[in-house]
């Protein structure tokens, strides 16, 4: 009974449909007939019992032993291949243990070698790594293949797993399995072009101060114009009558708010503006005057410093099925200031991420700038694949259109709040007002 009490928690309905899908996988792998052998195997035993025992067809008794030489010979080249390198690739990949910290874009050598016995007949040898987040570039050397690691994505990772799948050249056996590599790898976001226009509230009208408006003080003082002083800001009437350029300026007494809030929104599609909240991570202490606080799904902290920020931005990898869920968690923290200047980074693909945005404008009755992160040189259509029921009935690909997913997304977004759109490789933002962009 306290073995049952023990383990009662890990055999649920899905932790035993994994466990079974991974021991199909595994059986799998290492059965060595493909579908080719196993019809033409059928196919010579229909030969063999029906053709030759009963006819004493000479020419086929003659044909199905050829043929059933030949497959075993091909049979061994292929087991005796598997074993050979999975044990001289286990045995020089034995020891050591890759530590590397990079990002998104980086380069990383893996050490990792796969032994390719060429003089083996008959057979070839390829191999896939499992993990997503990395693109693996492999180069063959005499003996060895050899690799490196391009990551795609952020994340932190103790182990990589490669399939090595021998097969024969003909299609009639393969053999493939699993090798683990110890690691310790941490891939942060890449950094973006950053301005930080991107975090600046926009305010229109004629420059005259509004009751409920910016706290920096009246606009009671005029003073001639000097260069970089905002256009809104000139009295033009003055400058009609004298031909004088003079602006309003905001009264000294008062000191100017520059709280604000900037969070983290996971999802799919999000490393982009995981992108962005790296870069903006960096703005941390360069005055004393602004508070800016910062926070990441999953973390439900608030951070103030860099390292911390962008080690929470990793870990939210972990979070994107259920992003947005810590917003609620760390507003209560947030002061009043930074929370009417509330700026949230979003992935470029709806999810339930979204759910969880809205009922936090509900709860706060604010109207957030949405973030929108993209990567304008790597947008391009998109071709979508059926799943296996549509494509039997004969459905083809289909092209989307990432600009006009992206328009879609800023549509549903604009209704709760205002939308920025920005370049991570030029820092560009553009308002979303509607139109085209």
């Amino acid at each position: 009974m306290y073995w049952l009490e023990k383990y009662r928690s890990k055999f649920t309905l899905k932790g035993v449909w994994h466990i079974i899908r991974s021991a199909w996988h595994v059986v799998r792998g290492l059965f060595p007939f493909t579908w080719v052998s196993i019809i033409l195997i059928a196919l010579m035993y229909y030969v063999w019992f029906w053709e030759v025992s009963e006819h004493a067809n000479q020419i086929l008794y003659a044909v199905v032993l050829v043929w059933l030489l030949a497959f075993a010979v091909i049979l061994g080249f292929t087991l005796l291949s598997a074993v050979l390198v999975y044990a001289v690739t286990r045995y020089a990949n034995r020891s050591g243990v890759l530590e590397e910290k990079n990002e998104v874009g980086g380069h990383i050598s893996s050490g990792y070698r796969i032994f390719h016995p060429f003089f083996m007949p008959f057979v070839t040898i390829e191999s896939k790594l499992l993990e997503s987040g990395f693109e693996r570039h492999a180069t063959t050397h005499w003996l060895w293949e050899q690799e490196w690691l391009k990551p795609i994505g952020r994340g932190r990772f103790e182990h990589l797993h490669r399939t090595v799948t021998i097969k024969d050249i003909f299609g009639l056996t393969s053999i493939t399995y699993t090798l683990s590599q110890r690691v310790s790898l941490e891939i942060q976001p890449a950094q973006s072009h950053f301005e930080m226009v991107a975090f600046q509230t926009q305010t229109s009208g004629d420059g005259y101060s509004h009751p409920e408006g910016d706290p920096r003080g009246e606009l009671i003082e005029m003073r001639r114009y000097q260069a970089g002083d905002p256009l809104r800001l000139v009295l033009w009437k003055v400058f009609a009558r004298s031909r004088k350029l003079v602006v309003r300026a905001p009264e000294p007494a008062i000191v100017e708010e520059n709280d604000m809030f900037v969070y983290f929104v996971s999802g799919q599609e999000d490393e982009n503006s995981a992108s962005m909240a790296r870069s903006f991570l960096s703005s941390f202490g360069i005055s004393d005057k602004e508070e800016l606080y910062f926070a990441a799904d999953g973390a439900n902290r608030l951070v103030r410093d860099e390292k911390e920020g962008i080690s929470d931005i990793i870990d939210s990898v972990s979070h994107r099925s259920h992003g947005g869920e810590g917003l609620l968690t760390v507003a209560p923290l947030v002061s009043s200031g930074a929370m009417s200047h509330c700026f949230l980074l979003v992935p470029k693909k709806i999810g339930l991420w979204l759910e969880h945005v809205k009922k936090f404008i509900a709860t706060y009755q604010t109207r957030p700038v949405f973030i929108l992160s993209v990567d304008a040189s790597q947008q391009k259509p998109r071709v979508v694949k059926p799943g296996r029921l549509k494509r039997f009935f004969c459905e083809t690909d289909s092209v989307r259109d990432e600009e006009q997913d992206l328009k879609d997304l800023c549509k549903t977004l604009s209704a709760y709040g205002s939308v920025r759109i920005v370049d991570v490789t030029t820092g560009a933002a553009t308002d979303y007002s509607g139109g085209a962009q």
